[in-house]
């Protein structure tokens, strides 16, 4: 992920901020959609070939396995965590380096479409190559150092898919956006439109057989009314629009200090982040792990640096992956969910082995960006019973077709019924 660019960010968030806000009707759960493990199944060489309902991607931010961090081996070190998948490989001279390191340690990665050639010959380690990274943040970096890049624009990228895919039609490619996909006034910055911004925003993703983008919520410099989790669902909704209902789209959470300025996140943020954008529809997690500061510094692994997020992160990462049946099952429709003071609510409903399911977070906005306490009446489609909330060893009653319920500030619920 690029650094970020600051004066078209606060003609941006300037946009953004300026919005009324009526207080929110109840949320409702998404229109059915199909379960989105089945898309995985034409990659014969991709992160989930069999479309296994138990896998729930989650991956990191270009690192390099051959890297050592608190005595072990990048490679070896983020699946300890529960992160079994790299987004990028250090492309410089030391690349051969860098791959002799993923294959020491048996890690899996998206690689640099110029490698194809590479992977297609190396078939005694196809499992370790899932896909290709085609680019990072083009909406962005068609301008940068004052210069018109046009291999940035969204037909180049898309041509440059195109023959990534023709070449070795076995792995996805993946590209990560920045703001001007990301954010719901994107195209406020958005410059060197190529046929419109909307038409530009959709050629970009089509380019893309998974895709991200990146607003670092928590963090960013600009400490206004959108420093919150619930930017980071905001991105999901937005990337929807432009990338239609069916494409996996993964949420893309900072774990230190991503920008030179700015803040750097805490675990209890963090958790809040990843589950806000589950909640809007993500349906994989991606973690920036770079931080950057202010004496031109950086690190590129703070997520295992920094012991309180190592720990938060294995947990976050463990409980994704023990519901991941629930998650990448269908989102069905059926619940709604209103808090009794204005706080907005997110849910999503589930329906797994005969189970129903339902997944909420107190959200926020502009006018409530860090959330709050509340208490929240969720409908269900059952009259009567008793739902378990799944990892808090309790239950609670289902009375008249609602569960009622208290929820702290972004946090989550799992009910089970």
């Amino acid at each position: 992920m690029a650094r970020a660019r600051f004066v078209a960010l606060a003609v941006l968030l300037t946009a953004t901020a300026c919005k009324a806000e009526a207080e929110p009707p109840p949320s409702s759960s998404p229109a059915t959609q199909p379960p989105v493990v089945d898309y995985y199944k034409k990659w014969a060489n991709g992160p989930n070939p069999t479309g296994d309902p138990n896998v729930f991607p989650i991956t990191v931010w270009m690192q390099d396995p051959s890297g050592v961090e608190n005595g072990v081996k990048l490679g070896k070190a983020y699946p300890e965590i529960g992160i079994d998948v790299g987004l990028g490989l250090w492309e410089d001279e030391w690349w051969y380096l860098r791959q002799e390191g993923l294959l020491q340690t048996d890690w899996r990665v998206y690689l640099d479409p110029k490698r194809v050639d590479t992977v297609l010959a190396d078939t005694a380690h196809a499992r370790n190559y899932v896909g290709y990274l085609v680019a990072d943040e083009p909406d962005m970096n068609k301008v940068y150092g004052d210069v018109f890049h046009p291999e940035m624009q969204p037909s180049a990228i898309l041509k440059k898919s195109d023959e990534t895919r023709a070449k070795d039609p076995s792995r996805p490619t993946y590209i990560n956006f920045g703001v001007w996909m990301g954010t719901p006034d994107g195209g406020v910055g958005y410059g060197y439109i190529e046929k419109s911004y909307e038409e530009d925003m959709k050629t970009y993703c089509s380019a893309a057989d998974i895709a991200s983008a990146d607003y670092y919520g928590w963090t960013h410099p600009d400490r206004g009314d959108r420093v919150g989790a619930f930017s980071y669902g905001e991105v999901i909704d937005t990337m929807r629009k432009w990338c239609g209902p069916d494409k996996p789209l993964y949420g893309f959470v900072e774990t230190g200090h991503p920008h030179t300025h700015g803040e750097t996140i805490t675990p209890d943020q963090l958790e809040s982040a990843v589950w806000n954008t589950i909640l809007h529809g993500a349906t994989g997690i991606n973690y920036f792990a770079h931080s950057f500061y202010t004496d031109g510094k950086g690190e590129y692994s703070s997520v295992l640096t920094r012991p309180e997020i190592t720990a938060r992160v294995k947990s976050v990462n463990a409980r994704l992956k023990s519901l991941a049946p629930v998650l990448n099952a269908v989102s069905l429709p059926g619940v709604t969910a209103k808090s009794d003071n204005g706080i907005p609510v997110s849910v999503l409903h589930k329906q797994v082995d005969g189970a129903g399911w339902v997944i909420a977070q107190t959200d926020g906005n502009t006018k409530v960006p860090r959330s709050g306490a509340a208490r929240v009446e969720i409908g269900v489609p059952v009259q009567s019973g008793t739902a378990s909330v799944v990892g808090e060893d309790r239950t609670v009653s289902i009375e008249n077709g609602k569960i009622v319920d208290d929820f702290g500030a972004y946090q989550v619920h799992v009910y089970r019924f």
